[in-house]
């Protein structure tokens, strides 16, 4: 049955779920279940997006053993995590961290929730599926950034189509026009499609283009390199309707029994190994919850730590690496002094913009959509929306933003917006009491290379103890001006002749809201964290004073240790951070494996 650990709003209660089991890797509940006198070559921290990635990679070397410690349980206990139109009921649950950050400055005081994936797969098995490369011209900064020519798109492109299988759809709809088959690789685990519903929207969107060419072309794959304009929405879903995740595609679908997978178990430390070899981290300390006995394993060659962009700063700053009077101050002995871990946090803040519309809403019968998934996988539970496109947006050399500011994009291949697009619907939309009804086009609007950020510290010296978690948007004035020229370019956009007769202006912000006043203060109140969060632990070039990591995935000051996962990220995406996060696992485990050859 399905596990009553998970609450889902009572959607599938009814649902039987036959039991699961992969070809391959191990699974052990709890620490006691792990085998006495058990020796792994690697021990990866975090079962996320990057651990389970490169896990599965080593583990392609039969000859090595490789332990993942995840604090969650296994996806394959959480039907949501299989449904794509379920994904909104994994927020707020046991396999979801529920941070929550400090009040905000910069948001009106408000403190944000922050979701987390908690299981194995962490947001992979959490998120809306958006597959995004970004562009090329983000790749080529992270690789002047780090001084490592390897991280530029064209050396980086090999690696993403590694991971990639693009799939048709489960209901076998034709790919032309949709998605380029070239662009994507086709034989790697993780499967990308393009899934799509009959809409309305479709042809709006196609006219659009055509009257507005020059700001909002056509995209024929938002994967090519230059995501500017409208495009077709790819997400990692594949042929049966699934979603495809970290945990689906690198450890079910990949992995021997030389994989092992500790579940529902917190790694608190990492630890140097041996008398006088203070940097050589290639000990693991961990425990199933605060009260239990804390165990310790030794990697046999490497610790590779993928916490994500909170845990992972956590779990160095709780193993002394860290900036040494912050660390001190808490009673934790400083064994690298490191002032950057836990710094330059990000996340691309986004608000929900709003327009009149009565194009024909998106609303579905929930019980009708899950039992068709059910019985064909077909139908909205396996898309992960019903609005099949997205648009990019690169504000005018002229825009007022980016005459004020420097321009804080990568080049110009790269957009400054994202407008996913949500729904349309009554739902969600509040309006002064007394007003009519109204049906809204609904989207996220956000800005992609945000210039404020944050950081992620420790409260206390108990590693079980949520860190403190400063999101720090809205703290640059470049952020709100960016924001605001999305919103007056997104007017622009459905001002286009095709919606003259079924788009009537914006709800949310009214629409006599224009000013740049009145922009900045609706902003403050409405913009949230987008949940890219990343950073935390920064690549920089091999011998800076800054950064955590160097090229390598190395902590700095370190052997046998190294951090794979968003927190290592130089620069933000031009879109979401799932596709960066699969290159840069990519990129580690070959480096990794060439390492220990």
């Amino acid at each position: 049955m399905l596990s009553n650990s998970i609450r889902l709003r009572g959607l599938i209660a009814c649902i039987v779920l036959c039991a699961q089991v992969t070809l391959g890797a191990v699974f052990f509940q709890g620490p006691e279940e792990l085998p006495k006198n058990a020796k792994y070559d690697f021990i990866i921290a975090g079962g996320g997006t990057g651990g389970a990635a490169v896990a599965g990679r080593l583990a392609q070397n039969r000859k090595w053993k490789v332990l993942i410690i995840e604090a969650g349980p296994s996806n394959l206990n959480v039907f949501a995590t299989r449904v794509p139109g379920l994904r909104s009921q994994l927020k707020s649950t046991i396999v979801d961290w529920n941070y929550t950050s400090i009040a905000e400055p910069g948001l009106n005081g408000r403190a944000m929730g922050y979701s987390r994936g908690r299981m194995l797969g962490g947001c992979s098995s959490h998120n809306t599926m958006v597959y995004t490369r970004g562009s090329k011209d983000d790749w080529n900064m992270r690789a002047e950034i780090t001084g490592d020519r390897d991280l530029t798109w064209d050396r980086m492109l090999p690696l993403l189509k590694k991971a990639e299988k693009l799939v048709q759809d489960s209901e076998n709809q034709r790919e032309q026009n949709h998605i380029d088959p070239s662009v994507l690789g086709h034989n790697g685990p993780l499967a990308v499609t393009a899934p799509y519903s009959s809409h309305p929207m479709n042809d709006l969107f196609l006219q659009a283009t055509k009257e507005l060419g020059d700001q909002f072309p056509f995209v024929p794959d938002m994967n090519s390199g230059r995501p500017i304009g409208i495009s077709w929405t790819q997400s990692t879903i594949d042929n049966k309707g699934e979603r495809s995740s970290s945990a689906t595609a690198y450890v079910e679908n990949m992995s021997g029994d030389n994989l092992h997978v500790l579940l529902n178990t917190y790694v608190t430390r990492v630890l140097p190994i041996g008398k006088g070899k203070k940097a050589e981290f290639r000990g693991v300390e961990f425990a199933l919850n605060a009260q239990s006995p804390k165990l310790q394993l030794e990697a046999k060659r490497e610790v590779i730590v993928a916490g994500g962009v909170i845990g992972t700063p956590q779990i160095l700053m709780n193993s002394g690496i860290g900036k040494r009077d912050e660390l001190e101050a808490l009673g934790i002995k400083t064994l690298v002094d490191n002032p950057s871990v836990g710094k330059n946090f990000t996340d691309q803040p986004s608000s929900t913009v709003m327009f009149n519309t009565t194009i024909q809403n998106t609303d579905i019968d929930m019980t009708a959509a899950l039992a068709e998934w059910n019985a064909t996988r077909t139908g909205p539970m396996s898309r992960a929306g019903e609005i099949n496109m997205i648009g990019w947006l690169r504000l005018p050399d002229d825009s007022p933003a980016l005459t004020q500011f420097a321009d804080p994009s990568p080049g110009k291949d790269a957009p400054h917006i994202e407008m996913f697009f949500k729904t349309i619907s009554t739902q969600g939309v509040v309006l002064p009491p007394g007003s009519p009804n109204v049906t809204a086009l609904q989207f996220s609007h956000t800005n992609l290379h945000p210039v404020s950020r944050g950081s992620v510290t420790l409260n206390s010296s108990d590693p079980f103890a949520p860190p403190k978690i400063d999101l720090g948007l809205l703290t640059e004035d470049v952020d709100l001006a960016i924001l605001r020229e999305g919103i007056r370019n997104a007017r622009k956009l459905f001002a286009a002749p095709v919606f003259a007769n079924s788009v009537f202006g914006t709800v949310s912000p009214a629409s006599n809201i224009t000013s740049d006043e009145d922009l900045n203060a609706y902003l403050r109140g409405a913009v949230v964290p987008i949940m890219h969060g990343a950073s935390t632990a920064m690549m920089s070039p091999r011998g800076a004073s800054w950064g955590v990591v160097d090229p390598d995935f190395r902590v700095k000051g370190t052997t046998g240790l190294r951090v794979v996962d968003a927190s290592i990220f130089p620069t933000m995406p031009s879109g979401h951070t799932q596709a960066s996060i699969y290159g840069f696992a990519e990129r580690a485990s070959e480096l990794i494996a060439d390492s220990c050859k």
